[in-house]
């Protein structure tokens, strides 16, 4: 049976260098599998045998440090595009939740918050409006057969920057009203879990965008 020996040893090799979502760099490893395996049986009814037909299907399919380098680039790309898509649900949906806590007693909004409320505001659905704007762009570029490592580090560049905007501006009004009025920031139990929820979430898009950065190296 082929694969069982030098193919495996290719693609354990594979493995070894690629980086990303678990699920998509096993796609791709078992398509190479297959693939050195189809090739392997080839040479077999050609009259090699089993280890040599391996060898040749191995050394027909490149070196792994070529394959691994367009996988790789692969494999950033699919992961860019989560990270993005992942921004663009996200950050709206913490916006939205953060809008629902300034509903109660301590309305109407004093004034010292108004231009860091209308930040935070504005900064979000700009983060939402450019990230779909990328995401289109990113599909048809994809379309256009262009290079993933170049869409990938897009889809980093993107992220870094959406989410950094993003965690600055909903800093600077926490900051702002810890200074202003603290009381705001323990209005009650519900809003305060509301607030770590929200605080979670944008962590995980900072940690998304950093791998996205490393996945591209």
């Amino acid at each position: 049976m082929a694969g069982a020996g030098v193919i495996d040893d290719y693609v354990t090799d594979l493995d070894g260098r690629l980086r990303g979502s678990r699920r998509a760099k096993l796609d791709l490893l078992a398509e190479a599998r297959d693939s050195l395996r189809d090739a392997a049986e080839c040479y077999r009814e050609g009259g090699l045998h089993e280890h040599d037909a391996e060898c040749q299907a191995v050394r027909d399919f490149g070196p792994a440090s070529v394959i691994a380098r367009d996988y790789q680039a692969e494999l950033a790309a699919a992961y860019g595009a989560r990270t993005l898509w992942s921004i663009l649900f996200v950050l709206p949906v913490v916006q939205l939740l953060w809008e629902a806590t300034r509903v109660g007693p301590l309305d109407p909004v004093p004034a010292w918050s108004y231009p860091f409320t209308q930040l935070n505001n504005g900064m979000t659905w700009a983060v939402a409006a450019i990230t779909a704007l990328a995401l289109c762009v990113g599909r048809f570029w994809a379309r256009r057969a262009a290079d993933n490592r170049t869409i990938a580090k897009c889809a980093a560049g993107i992220s870094a920057v959406t989410v950094g905007a993003s965690v600055l501006a909903t800093s600077a009004l926490v900051v702002a009203t810890a200074i202003f009025e603290p009381q705001r920031l323990y209005v009650s139990p519900v809003i305060f879990a509301l607030s770590l929820v929200g605080v979670a979430a944008v962590g995980r898009l900072a940690v998304m965008a950093r791998r996205t950065a490393l996945f591209c190296v």
